[in-house]
Formats: structure tokens, C-alpha cells, sequence
């Protein structure tokens, strides 16, 4: 006999339930959120910054063409499928686009993934403490509030920010895992990292932990067998996640 596989909006719905579940026993449940391609597209920041730039640049003008289905990760790699190769060049771009990628003004180009705002603000209502932990740094505090309020986001019940910008992620998510055990049960985690999202099965391997979307760092992590993928936060769906 073939098990069934749960479609995408049972297996969200089941996180609500145990949200509930967790509430009505008197405990805090925690669902942590990572943001950046988790929680939010980050392609229309990248493609304002790369416009920007060939405005400004004579040698960049192709980059100002760019459609979002050809954004790699790195904004490097994505100049150099677009034709651009020469180590000055590459050079500028990355300087050009370090500059602004982490601005509190280009955060709010960032768009939610489908049905993610609905998502969290279900949990909300049902008794959950929406946790953000993100690798933006706290100078990013501002724009990341508005960005999250502009878009239909309950307000955090936690934000937590690197900080300091130049510290790693997966260092700085490892040195909060016991500010999340403070805050609550972590009932379910959801991050676009393979590594760090193994971080969380690992320190609280009796929750759900899923794996968003498919934009990551590339970094060749294997989720563990556990972790459960989804595309995006929709609850509709009725085809299953494989």
C-alpha cells in the first residue's frame, strides 16, 4: 500500500491545529519565521538595485533587462549569466548592490510569498508567538517593521536581528536558539536554508520544521530526512508536495 502524501494545505492546516492545541494546554506555542525568501520574495529589491545600476553604468545597461525567472542567488552569478564577466566589473556590481541590498528603503520592495501574511495571522489568532529571526542586522529594524506591517503581518511578538552585520548566520541563529527556548515551545520553524532549518530539527526535533521555496544559498546541506518542503504558504492547493 502507497502512503498518502499530505498536500501543502493539510500539512500548514496541521501546524494551526497544533498551535491551538498547544494554546488551550497553557503553553506558549512559538513559530519562528525566517524573512528574506522565507517569508518574502526578495526579487524586486534585487532587480530595483540592478536597474539602479544600469542607469548609472554604461557597460551595466543589460542588467537593467533582467526578468525575475533569470535571478540567480548571488547577484555576481546573476550578472555573469547576463554576459558580464570582468573581474572590475563583477567587482563594482557586488559593491554596488552591497550597498543597497541592506537599506531599510529597498526592504520594502520585497513582496510576501503567496498566502504567507494569512498564514501568520492565523497563527496569531490562535494563540501562537510569531517569532522572526532573521539574518538581517538591527540597522535593518525599521524598514523590516514597515515592510512586515505593510504587507498584512501580524506585528512580532519577537524580532530577532544579528547584532552585528558581518557575523554569520548560521553562528548567530546557533547563539539564539536559547532565546527561543525563553520565549516558549517551538511548535514549528520555517526557514529557505537547509542548514539552518536542520539547526532547529536538531535543538527541537519534536517540532515541524519545513523548508520554503527553492531560493537559496547553494551551499550543498542536505535537509534532514524530516524536514518537510513547501513552495509557499497557500492553503489551497490540492496538489501533493513531493
Amino acid at each position: 500500500m502507497i502512503e498518502a502524501v499530505s498536500s501543502q494545505a493539510e500539512l500548514l492546516t496541521d501546524v494551526l491545529k497544533d498551535v491551538a492545541a498547544r494554546f488551550r494546554g497553557g503553553f506558549s506555542p512559538l513559530v519562528v519565521f525566517d524573512i528574506d525568501d522565507t517569508l518574502f520574495s526578495t526579487a524586486k529589491r534585487h532587480l530595483r538595485i540592478l536597474r539602479e545600476l544600469s542607469q548609472e553604468q554604461v557597460w551595466a545597461a543589460a542588467l537593467g533587462d533582467i526578468k525575475e525567472a533569470s535571478l540567480r542567488y548571488s547577484i555576481v552569478d546573476t550578472a555573469k549569466a547576463c554576459g558580464i564577466s570582468q573581474p572590475p566589473q563583477l567587482g563594482a556590481i557586488r559593491e554596488f548592490w552591497v550597498a543597497r541590498f541592506f537599506k531599510n528603503d529597498y526592504l520594502l520592495e520585497d513582496e510576501p510569498l503567496p498566502g504567507a501574511s494569512a498564514f501568520c495571522r492565523d497563527l496569531k489568532e490562535g494563540g501562537a508567538t510569531v517569532v522572526y529571526m532573521t539574518g538581517r542586522d538591527e540597522t535593518m529594524r525599521e524598514g523590516t517593521l514597515k515592510a512586515l506591517a505593510g504587507r498584512g503581518f501580524p506585528p512580532p511578538d519577537s524580532l530577532i536581528l544579528k547584532p552585528r552585520f558581518d557575523t554569520p548566520d548560521l553562528e548567530y541563529k546557533t547563539e539564539s536558539i536559547e532565546r527561543l527556548r525563553a520565549l516558549g515551545s517551538v511548535t514549528a520553524a520555517f526557514e529557505n536554508e537547509p542548514a539552518h532549518i536542520n539547526l532547529f530539527q536538531a535543538a527541537f526535533a519534536q517540532s515541524r520544521h519545513f523548508l520554503v521555496g527553492d531560493k537559496h544559498s547553494g551551499k550543498a546541506v542536505a535537509p534532514h530526512p524530516s524536514v518537510i518542503r513547501i513552495r509557499d504558504f497557500r492553503r489551497f492547493d490540492i496538489m501533493p508536495v513531493q
